[in-house]
This record gives C-alpha cells, structure tokens and sequence, in this order.
C-alpha cells in the first residue's frame, strides 16, 4: 500500500501512548439483578460498570479482555463472581467489534474503523488499522505495531494467529475499485508482529453473486476453516495444509494470504440489496446433526437494525452445508445465483415478553448446541440447536435497559457485553446448565415488558452520526 503520511503516523504512536498512561478506578460492582425479564434458570451475579460502552469480550485463560468505545480493560475472572480490574487502555476505539487475541503470544488486535478516526465519524477518512499490543503483563498494554489499511471494523487470527483478516465498511473515494457497500478482506502476515506485513491481494473478493461487497467478520471452526460472514452470505476457507481447490480442482497450499475454498456460498438473508443488511457472524459446529450426519450444520446471524417491520429485522439462521462442498459458492455464482439450504430461523418476534423486534447479533457456542445469543433491546437468550430444523430458546436474560452486543462463555458462567450496561455476568443453573441435558430443560419465554415500553425508551434511535451502529444502508455508510 502508499506509505500514509508521516503526520498521520505520528498522532497514531502519541494516541497510543497517552492511552496506556491513562488509569480507570473500577467502580463498585453490581450484584442486585437488574429490572427486566430474567428466567428462573438464570443467575445474575455481577455488573461491572465501568465498561458501560463494552462492545466486545475475549480472553486468556482467567484474563478478560473488554473493548469499548471508551477503551480496552483487563480483568482477573478467576473468581467470576468478584472480576477484578488489571489495567485500563483509555483509547477511543470504533468499533474492534469482535477483539481476538493471541494466546501463545500473549498479544492483543485492536481493530480500528474508518469510521472512527475523525469527528463527525465518516467513511470519507481513508484508512483503517490494526494496533497490536503485547499484553504478556495484562496490566499493561505495551504497544507492538500500527498498521494502516484500506479498512477496518473488525480484525480475526487465522491459522493459529500467524495471519490476521480484517473487514470493514467501504473507505474513501481515494480507493480507486468501485466496490459500492464495504470491503473485502485485508490480511497481515503477523510472523513478525511488530512489522506485519501486507498479503499482496485482497480476500474474499466476488462475494455477493459474483460482486465485491462487505466482508464483516471472520470465525475459525476447529478444523481451522476460517468462515467469513458479510454480504450476501458466509464462504469458509483452508489457512493451512494442502488441499484440492473445489473450484478449479487444482491441489494447492493454502495460507492466510493465499486461502482455499471450503464451502458455503449465497444466502437469501443478509443481502444488502434486498434487506438491507448483511450475514453478521457464523460458526460450524463439528459435533452438530443434520439427517445423522455432523460436519454440515452452519450457524448465522443476520444483521438488520432500523427496520420498518418485524419481518425486517436480522435474524439468527441455521445452514445446511451440503451441495456447497464443491466450489457452487464461488463459481460462475453472478449467473448461478447459488444459496445455501436454510434449514430454520429464529428470532424475538412473537416470543412472549418481546415488546418489538430487534436484530439478531453476536452469539458462541457452549459445544452442546446450546448458544448464547445478543439481540440488542430484547437481551441475551439461550437457544438449544439439537434439532436444527427447530431451534427453542431454554432461558434468557433481558434486562429493560440492554443493548446487548454479544455473551461469551467462560468456565461455566456468560459474560456479556451490552453497549449500555456494561459487562454483566450471568450463569445458568438446573438442567440448562449441564452440559448434555438440554433436552430436559423446558422451553421458556418471558414475561411482557411493562405496557407501551417502545425500543426508543432505551435509546433505540437513529443516531444522525452513527445511524445504526453495524448495518447501515448505503447511503448510511456515505454519510458516515
């Protein structure tokens, strides 16, 4: 890429800096649940009110990391039940929606949007950027390196962290390809952390019935396919070893600048043309069954916020990957028009104690077909995947107040990011929380909310700067 201007370059090393020179007191955490809907197999132990912006989670052991858009915190949840505060980065950071980390070596990704390097935030700004930070003493945010990129939102390890994958929103007329809503894939071959190094091309291109579009975030099965979610639909690919490419039958060595196709391809959900959001996240459950068979069972979200209807929102889906294991998902598709086999949907709606519709976000995997997943206004909620074709939630957490972005497992307990709250702390409890017995927990649904309570009560408005966070329209994106 062009080298950035030395100016640019300066401010980003002062800005990183003064945020490591920054200290945060924690603040007394919350051990009264909140007011809202919470089912009786759900505890609440903790809130901890200092990350009140927290987008997103990720960990090292019994070391929490929480980014937010009022910076990154470090936490000891060897005791989950009393989190006790390491260190603080204050440092304004949009959006680093989905924080990944290096576990072998101790080292943290900040991924840094377009969108928020200037105020009014704009995609006008011409770069995005991925900081490092060696967080070996997880008190101390020791920066590593700054790379500048043609994008940025969100920034994933592949292939055991030697490479990094960072998508995002579409960046400044100076980007000479005419790629309309958002960007493909950036990736850094981080052998050398504190001098990544550029991959001569973009990834995931042609990902939307044969057109450049969005490619939003990555999640690595365990075989170590990296299935990258965006407009249009969710493709997953090999990072390593040699393997015969599906779509020209060529057997290649796939890196993480060189990836190979896997499966996946088109969907009906999570098109930005047609309704008007993209596919958010996914994940491939190895020990999932569809028709006795496991290995094809793919989960998704759809992100679709501001929307005129119920029908309109994003909704979580569950995939059956068969038919995509031979390169349909990739080839001729501006003419195939290829979509994967949608096996079932679930959302809010029409559940008892929805009061309105919101999107389905970011949600993991217990490893028995037990999901936490966010869904902004209406919470956390637990689904049991089983049976694929019928997903059924088994428990949930709704505070009034949420705006829950994403709930992440962790040695028994759930911890949650909501942009509002900050992170709670949660555990299921009776059949819900052993493993393997889901299929003895009754389903459940909440009670309604108090009459009249609209999603504008908490917040829920179209932000003249920020629209609606994650999905826009494109003409969102222009003006951001």
């Amino acid at each position: 890429m062009t080298r950035p201007p030395r100016l640019l370059a300066v401010v980003q090393v002062a800005a990183l800096v003064a945020g490591i020179a920054g200290v945060v007191t924690a603040g007394p955490s919350s051990a009264a649940p909140p007011a809202g809907a919470i089912s009786s197999n759900v505890e609440f132990v903790t809130n901890l009110p200092e990350t009140q912006t927290a987008i997103s989670l990720n960990f090292i052991g019994d070391t929490m990391f929480v980014s937010a858009e009022s910076g990154v915190f470090s936490y000891d949840v060897s005791d989950p039940r009393a989190p006790k505060l390491l260190g603080t980065l204050p440092h304004y950071i949009w959006e680093n929606e989905d924080v990944d980390v290096d576990a072998a070596r101790h080292l943290l990704f900040v991924s840094r949007d377009p969108r928020g390097f200037t105020s009014p935030a704009t995609t006008a700004f011409p770069y995005g950027a991925v900081e490092v930070y060696d967080v070996s003493n997880p008190a101390v945010f020791k920066p590593v390196s700054v790379t500048l990129l043609p994008t940025g939102h969100t920034t994933t390890c592949v292939g055991g962290c030697r490479w990094t994958w960072t998508g995002g929103p579409a960046t400044s007329p100076l980007d000479a390809h005419d790629w309309g809503f958002g960007r493909p894939l950036y990736g850094l071959d981080m052998k050398d952390p504190a001098h990544p190094v550029q991959c001569a091309h973009p990834i995931d291109t042609n990902r939307s019935d044969g057109k450049t579009s969005y490619a939003h975030d990555v999640q690595v099965d365990a075989t170590g396919v990296a299935w990258v979610s965006g407009d249009g639909g969710v493709r997953g690919y090999w990072v390593t070893g040699k393997h015969r490419d599906p779509v020209d039958g060529k057997v290649k060595t796939a890196t993480g600048c060189d990836p190979v196709p896997y499966a996946g391809g088109g969907t009906v959900l999570g098109r930005d043309d047609t309704r008007g959001g993209l596919m958010h996240n996914a994940w491939r459950d190895l020990k999932a069954k569809v028709d006795g068979a496991r290995g094809d069972v793919l989960y998704a979200t759809e992100e679709v916020t501001g929307a005129s209807s119920c029908a309109g929102y994003g909704k979580f889906a569950i995939y059956d990957l068969r038919g995509s294991f031979h390169g349909e998902g990739w080839r001729n598709t501006a003419q195939t028009h290829f979509r994967l086999k949608q096996l079932s949907t679930w959302t809010p709606e029409r559940q008892a104690g929805s009061n309105g519709c919101d999107s389905a976000h970011y949600f993991t995997d217990r490893g028995d077909q037990v999901l936490a997943g966010a869904y902004y206004t209406q919470g956390t909620r637990f689904l049991d995947v089983s049976n694929p074709r019928h997903p059924r939630q088994i428990a949930y957490y709704r505070p009034n107040d949420a705006n829950t972005w994403a709930a992440y497992w962790h040695k028994g307990y759930v911890f949650v990011a909501d942009n509002a709250r900050g992170v709670d702390v949660i555990r299921l409890t009776g059949a819900a929380a052993r493993a393997g017995a889901v299929a003895g927990a009754p389903a459940v649904t909440a009670p309604l909310l108090p009459a009249g309570r609209s999603l504008a009560d908490i917040g829920m408005t179209r932000d003249p700067v920020w629209a609606w966070m994650c999905g826009g329209t494109p003409a969102d994106l222009t003006a951001r």
